[in-house]
């Protein structure tokens, strides 16, 4: 078994160069190494070594074109052959989702498993670890060499632990250790709401802009915020946790303890609670067919939940200066009624001699959004994506399967 090291340090970007010129041009030498990422010799061969001992390369006669010559082979520098894939595992309030990728962020296979309600870290984890070994074998692939994992609720990602909360009971201080032990393999937590924003930067809405706010609209709201290209984490937990923004101190009481939160006005069951008076409505799925029939309560409550959620947006975007805001979760589903009330809200609580507000857009990656920031959190651990994406982690030096 290899050691295994997170992406923390000096030679991260190192890492990331040499593994994304093999993964473009195939099987190089150290001297083309040397010339196609533009390091130093010393350099290429001090982490080529260190990829080496985690058995991500290996030594191959391979020799480009222009290194022929008489005399003995070069060697080249190659990926493992049965080089692992990464799972992303996303924890909902009932649910548990797993998703196998290879090491361009492709999704292999995926699964989905029912929690019990109130559920604990330990049952959690159970299911999630019977969740994984059935999608890996479904994907025909060794077990992945990490695993990021998707919490609903704060997440302390420089000591990699949940935070102790009522939103989590029977979560508190669970760490990547205890996670490590139940699912068989290395693993980096991080909150949901931003591994949704991961995702959709990496892969779906957020490619190629650097500054985006991304709201969980769900059965709790949350946002993931994207400032120059970098998630931005919560040391203690609470980074994008909107959905506990105060809007009225008198409001109801929410599930974290505080009166008059976000979610208490417009999350999913506050949407589902306001519909009871005309309709018996008790699912996202009711909801959205009363909103496709044109049942105009149906179309008030959504719009209603949508600008709320906008106000908060708004003062959150007057202080980040979002190019883009991305919407994700259940309530997407509703389309143009969500973002076209954000957006309204931007517009009459932004500065007016701006000329311009961030666009509204939905998410690309459907319900995948946080299973694929979780793979993208994997990945840019081993070296894959590029270490400034993803917050910086403890460098643990755990062990990685394979």
């Amino acid at each position: 078994m290899a050691t295994f090291r997170t992406v923390a340090g000096p030679d991260g970007s190192a890492r990331h160069r040499i593994l994304s010129a093999i993964r473009s041009h195939g099987p190089l030498t150290r001297a083309q190494l040397a010339r196609a990422t533009g390091l130093a010799p010393s350099t290429v061969t001090e982490v080529a070594q260190t990829l080496g001992s985690e058995r991500v390369l290996i030594e191959t006669e391979i020799v480009r074109s222009e290194e022929r010559r008489t005399g003995p082979k070069s060697r080249a520098l190659a990926f493992e052959p049965s080089l692992s894939t990464t799972v992303g595992v996303d924890f909902g309030f009932r649910t548990v989702r797993a998703l196998v990728a290879d090491v361009a962020g492709r999704p292999l296979a995926s699964g989905r498993a029912a929690l019990p309600v109130d559920y604990d870290a330990e049952r959690g984890l159970s299911v999630a670890k019977g969740l994984i070994d059935e999608v890996v074998g479904r994907a025909g692939v060794p077990m992945p060499a990490t695993a990021g994992v998707a919490i609903p609720g704060p997440v302390d990602t420089q000591h990699q632990r949940v935070v102790g909360s009522s939103i989590l009971p029977g979560w508190s201080e669970s760490d990547a250790g205890d996670f490590e032990a139940a699912l068989g393999l290395p693993v980096i937590i991080e909150n949901d709401a931003n591994l949704a924003a991961l995702g959709e930067h990496t892969f779906g809405a957020g490619t190629g802009v650097a500054n985006t706010i991304t709201i969980k609209f769900h059965s709790g709201i949350g946002a993931g915020i994207i400032l120059h290209d970098r998630l931005v984490s919560g040391v203690r937990g609470g980074a994008g946790e909107i959905g506990h923004v105060e809007i009225d101190p008198q409001g109801p009481l929410c599930r974290c303890g505080k009166r008059g939160c976000l979610d208490t006005f417009a999350s999913v069951p506050a949407i589902l609670a306001s519909m009871r008076p005309q309709h018996d409505v008790e699912s996202v799925a009711e909801l959205l067919a009363l909103l496709a029939a044109g049942d105009a309560g149906a179309k008030r409550c959504i719009s209603d939940a949508a600008l709320t959620v906008g106000k908060v947006v708004a003062t959150a975007s007057l202080l980040l200066a979002p190019e883009r805001i991305i919407i994700v979760g259940a309530m997407a589903r509703a389309g143009s009624v969500v973002t076209l009330a954000i957006r309204d809200v931007l517009e009459r609580e932004g500065i007016p001699q701006a000329r311009s507000v961030p666009d509204v857009v939905l998410g690309e990656l459907d319900d995948r959004h946080t299973a694929m920031g979780a793979v993208a959190l994997g990945l840019s651990a081993q070296g894959w994506l590029p270490e400034s994406i993803a917050p910086r982690v403890p460098d643990r030096g755990f062990v990685s399967a394979g």
